[in-house]
């Protein structure tokens, strides 16, 4: 009985040491991988500073962007919600399509434009809504992809990431500012979601061919801004 259990105690230490052995060999010969960069490879590497191809929208969940903007020399890729919502440059206004807003609807009377007919129909709501008491002032207009890209390489400089300021700030060529059909009405920040001119444009805004670009909860993913507000058109009003 004593041999049997003397066997039995020497073949469990051999395979403990056969095992140990094992797993010594596998940990130094198998490559380590680290599962995280696995599941999102570096975007700021070369490999992804790709052309923009047609149908970018149709990129499936998972896939990664092929659309790019330059900032500062730097090809950088451009990532969701804006890849596959570059603006059209069929869209865009012709300079003497632009005009300027009155400066006493503006904040700090600054120049500010947009086209012809986003004017007129800002003018009719900003007048109904005065009679309510309401008062709407435009902190910014028309944007060209130019004053975009320097919006960046200013942030850029200062220490900020490219992609973390596209969580917020549409990258150049991104921005409906580019169109002279959009405002940023003040204050231009999270807390105009808390003022009457915010209630009163959610009620009436619609009525003068106006709505807000990126609502709460966009099923696109688009961050909330509810001080940004877009001119559609009579014909494709509401």
């Amino acid at each position: 009985m004593n041999a049997k259990k003397s066997m039995i105690l020497l073949l469990s230490a051999c395979l403990g040491l056969i095992l140990f052995l094992a797993g010594c060999f596998m940990g130094h010969d198998q490559p380590v991988v680290d599962r995280g960069r696995d599941r999102l490879p570096d975007l700021k590497s070369a490999s992804y500073k790709t052309p923009v191809i047609s149908g970018a929208s149709k990129i499936g969940p998972g896939g990664f962007s092929r659309e790019y903007v330059n900032i500062s020399g730097d090809d950088l890729a451009v990532m969701p919600p804006w890849v596959g919502h570059r603006i059209s440059q069929d869209g865009l206004p012709e300079a003497d399509n632009l005009v300027m807003l009155p400066l006493d609807l503006t904040f700090e009377r600054r120049k500010i434009y947009v086209t012809n007919e986003t004017s007129r129909f800002f003018l009719d709501m900003a007048a109904a809504a005065r009679q309510e008491g309401i008062i709407l002032e435009v902190d910014s207009g028309y944007r060209s992809v130019d004053y975009q890209r320097r919006i960046f390489e200013r942030k850029i400089k200062e220490g900020d990431d490219f992609y973390d300021i596209s969580r917020w700030v549409a990258p150049p060529g991104y921005s409906e500012h580019m169109l002279g059909t959009t405002l940023d009405l003040v204050p231009s920040n999270w807390t105009f979601s808390e003022t009457a001119a915010n209630k009163w444009l959610l009620a009436n805004a619609y009525l003068f061919s106006f709505v807000q670009s990126y609502p709460e909860k966009s099923n696109k993913g688009f961050a909330w801004e509810p001080w940004h507000w877009k001119y559609i058109g009579p014909v494709t009003g509401l």
